[in-house]
């Protein structure tokens, strides 16, 4: 499994993607999942202050060799993890 953690205006945000799917928790509940494609985007809305909520989005792309998953937040991105890895079975 594949994992990516952030945390951010004390939120705790993650991507994460095992062989069959790929999932975003926010504060460790599951907002999105989503079966896993060689490219899948997974996104959700928080709040992070008062009166303020920001667009969540986590992606996780697939290549022959590298699996890349990313974090963003109102399409700035936050955190990225490059893994090594054998293209899994989609």
């Amino acid at each position: 499994m594949h994992k990516l953690a952030v945390t951010y205006h004390g939120t705790k945000l993650r991507v994460e993607s095992d062989q069959y799917e790929g999932r975003l928790l926010i504060n460790g509940l599951i907002r999105a999942r989503i079966k896993l494609t060689s490219v899948i985007r997974l996104t959700s809305t928080v709040q992070t202050d008062y009166e303020w909520h920001e667009l969540i989005e986590g992606t996780i792309k697939q290549k022959p060799g590298k699996v890349t998953l990313a974090l963003y937040a109102n399409n700035t991105q936050i955190a990225r993890k490059d893994f090594c890895s054998q293209l899994w079975s989609i």
